[in-house]
């Protein structure tokens, strides 16, 4: 063989890509030292990828309705009022707690929206019948947890199914919402409250029953709904 083409040879093994020279100075194939990942390889990393992303969108989807459920745009979940000074602004009393069954009558308005209450055994959302007691003592831990209260002194049954009617088409009701009958006020009157917040007026007026509901649901100092607990 020539010369020149073992110089050729030689010289092109010293330059080949897949030989690396090693401590000992002789030549070591590269492949050795970086292994090859198999196509197969690449479709299970591939696809256990994919899974380990769809996982983790689950569990942020999931986390923010969670979130929502404790929070939502105010405390407790669902609606929450605008806030706005919708009916008479009553001066708060504070929120002291005292033993369920003792009796309060230092209230400063009627129905009350602020005071000492019962701190266990607040009452379930929903519509309350005369057979049903649901006094002062009990609903103003209610009123502290963000509920607004219907109160009405009718005699009409009429009168009493359209107030019905209209509170049961209030949102989340189901959380937020307290209707009961009341003698603490005038007959042929109806009174919505909380927390800080009074309305009365006479007869069923479904305007302002709303307005007040809009502005002041879940604007309570703790803010939890009547589904969390009782």
């Amino acid at each position: 063989m020539p010369e020149s083409s073992k110089r050729d040879r030689s010289r092109r093994s010293r330059h080949s890509p897949n030989r690396v020279r090693g401590s000992s100075g002789q030549g070591q194939d590269s492949g050795a030292s970086i292994p090859r990942i198999r196509p197969r390889t690449w479709k299970r990393i591939r696809r256990w990828g994919f899974y380990g992303a769809a996982f983790t969108v689950a569990v942020l989807v999931i986390g923010s309705f969670v979130a929502q459920g404790f929070i939502g745009t105010g405390g407790g979940g669902g609606t929450s009022g605008t806030g706005a000074a919708v009916g008479e602004q009553i001066a708060l009393l504070g929120s002291t707690h005292i033993p369920e069954g003792d009796p309060y009558d230092g209230y400063n308005s009627s129905p009350p929206t602020s005071g000492r209450h019962w701190g266990t055994g607040w009452a379930r959302c929903g519509i309350y019948n005369n057979e049903d007691d649901v006094p002062d003592e009990r609903i103003i831990h209610n009123l502290e947890h963000g509920q607004v209260i219907i109160s009405y002194n009718l005699s009409d049954d009429a009168e009493i199914k359209r107030l019905e009617n209209i509170a049961e088409d209030l949102p989340d009701r189901r959380r937020w919402m307290i209707m009961r009958p009341y003698s603490g006020i005038t007959p042929g009157e109806v009174a919505i409250t909380s927390w800080g917040w009074l309305d009365r007026f006479d007869g069923v007026q479904e305007d302002r029953i709303r307005e007040f509901y809009d502005a002041h649901v879940n604007n309570g100092l703790e803010r939890i709904s009547c589904l969390q607990g009782g």
